[in-house]
C-alpha cells in the first residue's frame, strides 16, 4: 500500500534508543516514521495508518515480532506489505521462521544505516539513497 508522496515506514522495537536512532536515518532522508514499543501498540497504529513498509524487531516481550506479522498478514489490505525484522541475537532458524511467518526480509543489530536504507529502498522498488547529512 503505498503512499502517494513521502513513503510511511512504521518501526517497532522495545527498545526506545533503536527506534529514536532508526526514525532519525529514515526522517532524515524524507520517510514519514511511526513508532511502535510493543506488538499491540503496532497491530493498533497497522489498523489506522497505511504504511509502505514495516521494521518489526524480532524478539520483544509479550507480542514478538513473527506473532505481530502472523497478525498483519491476516489483514487483507497488508498481505503485500513489506516487513523486514530486526534482530541483536540471532538464533539458528530465526530467518527461516522469519520468512515463513511472512517478513520480506531480516537485518542484524545494530543496524548499518547503509543496509537499513538499502532494503527500504529495495522494498519501495527505488534506487538507493543516502542521508542529507551524511
Amino acid at each position: 500500500m503505498m503512499s502517494s508522496q513521502n513513503p510511511r515506514i512504521l518501526v517497532v522495537d522495545d527498545e526506545q534508543d533503536t527506534c529514536a536512532n532508526l526514525s532519525d536515518i529514515l526522517a532524515d532522508v524524507g520517510y514519514q516514521v511511526d513508532v511502535a514499543y510493543d506488538g499491540p501498540s503496532a497491530l493498533d497504529l497497522v489498523r489506522r495508518n497505511a504504511y509502505d513498509v514495516a521494521l518489526l524487531d524480532l524478539k520483544m516481550p509479550g507480542m514478538d515480532g513473527l506473532e505481530a506479522t502472523r497478525l498483519i498478514r491476516q489483514m487483507p489490505e497488508f498481505v503485500d506489505l513489506p516487513i523486514v525484522f530486526l534482530t541483536a541475537k540471532a538464533m539458528r532458524g530465526d530467518r527461516e521462521n522469519s520468512l515463513k511467518a511472512g517478513a520480506s526480509g531480516y537485518i542484524t543489530k545494530p543496524v548499518n544505516p547503509d543496509k537499513l536504507l538499502a532494503h527500504i529502498c529495495h522494498h519501495l522498488r527505488k534506487p538507493t539513497e543516502t542521508p542529507v547529512n551524511s
